[in-house]
């Protein structure tokens, strides 16, 4: 039989929103959770965010800028965003991953860079304030802001599917495998 605190037996009846017996269980942290947190920069974990421009930045040793990861409930695993701030006048630091990513531009002016190795020379393509791009899948790529203000982004990306499929930080970042499907610049598409 069951005991309070302080050990009387009792028996609790389950109430109108309550059923017997029901447990808890904690949600336990996914590896693209562990990246978020170890990158040292806030997770905003809400239903909703009303604006993201008030959210809290910190800077982002990985892509150099100022940034934070939202995390909406009930995209995790499936979806992640993040916010970047882009140095007035400056560059994001170059990066390649396998996983999508599509950016929404909020504020500022600039231009991407995307190229594979052996590429001569990177294709460049100008954004800005409500601009929508994608970037193709393990491409090298560089954002550069064109104006002297910060530029902010809004970025979606599959990352969590690939953290918690692969588990594996060095081939998300470093693959050298070539997409000639999705990127050939050869082609002329992307």
């Amino acid at each position: 039989m069951p005991h309070d605190v302080a050990g009387d037996p009792h028996w609790h009846e389950p109430g109108r929103d309550l059923y017997a017996g029901t447990p808890s269980w904690p949600r336990l942290a996914t590896p693209y959770d562990d990246f978020m947190e170890a990158q040292d920069i806030p997770v905003v974990r809400e239903i909703g965010i009303a604006n993201v421009l008030n959210l809290p930045l910190r800077p982002w040793e990985r892509l150099g800028g100022r940034g934070c990861f939202i995390q909406l409930f009930g995209t995790e695993g499936k979806w992640g965003s993040y916010l970047i701030e882009v140095p007035g006048a400056g560059a994001l630091n170059e990066e390649r991953h396998l996983y999508e990513e599509v950016y929404l531009v909020l504020e500022g002016r600039g231009t991407t860079e995307i190229w594979d190795d052996g590429q001569e020379r990177p294709e460049v393509f100008e954004w800005s304030r409500g601009s929508l791009f994608a970037i193709p899948m393990n491409t090298n790529h560089r954002i550069v802001n064109s104006s002297a203000n910060p530029a902010i982004l809004l970025a979606g990306t599959t990352a969590p599917n690939m953290f918690n499929l692969m588990r594996d930080e060095d081939v998300i970042f470093g693959s050298a495998l070539k997409m000639k499907k999705r990127y050939d610049p050869c082609r002329q598409q992307f």
